[in-house]
């Protein structure tokens, strides 16, 4: 079994390494594929693939069973159906993760009911944003399977971009260090 954590991880948080850390406790069998998004998907302020994958690498480095995939890399960005329906011929058994923030724009995901309806969903539900019955009615014509895992680590990633220094604390040390290093998401201020 596979668990597909997918994200921009930009950068990779103690949040995301404590969700990592949970799927595998309660999910021993498994291990995890992270696929961070590729440079083409449209989000501000991503740092480039390699710059992401590097600092996962960094994250993730003492936990076994985690494996980093360059897949949304090496091919144009076709949408989380297209990445798992490839991930399937490593292993036919493949659980998605999500956060429950997620799930409100979920319907603007490409091909969002083939989606829900071929691969189980494990549900990050954060305080404050959908509930398991709320989805449940929200795609109630869709089949579909969630399973929903309460975490609530008040960690943003953009809040850190915005800040690396001051939330540095959120950040594994050598993570932190790579961002420094690499001057990532220094914010320039201009006279």
């Amino acid at each position: 079994m596979k668990i597909v954590y997918g994200g921009s991880f930009n950068p990779p948080t103690l949040a995301h390494i404590e969700i990592i850390k949970r799927l595998l406790a309660l999910y021993p069998q498994a291990s995890i594929i992270i696929v961070p998004v590729g440079d083409d998907y449209r989000k501000k302020e991503l740092a480039t693939f390699e710059h992401r994958y590097r600092m996962l690498e960094l994250a993730t480095k003492d936990i076994s069973k985690v494996m980093i995939s360059t897949i949304e890399h090496e091919r144009p960005y076709q949408g989380t159906l297209a990445t798992l329906k490839e991930l399937e011929t490593i292993d036919q058994e493949l659980l998605f993760v999500i956060g429950s923030d997620n799930l409100i724009h979920f319907d603007q995901w490409i091909n969002y009911q083939e989606l829900l309806s071929s691969y189980p969903f494990i549900v990050m539900n954060r305080s404050g944003y959908m509930t398991k019955e709320e989805a449940d009615l929200m795609f109630q014509e869709i089949p579909h399977k969630f399973i929903f895992l309460d975490f609530y680590i008040p960690i943003s990633s953009s809040e850190i971009r915005h800040h690396v220094d001051l939330y540095a604390h959120y950040l594994d040390e050598e993570v932190y260090r790579y961002i420094k290093q690499h001057q990532l998401y220094e914010v320039t201020t201009h006279v």
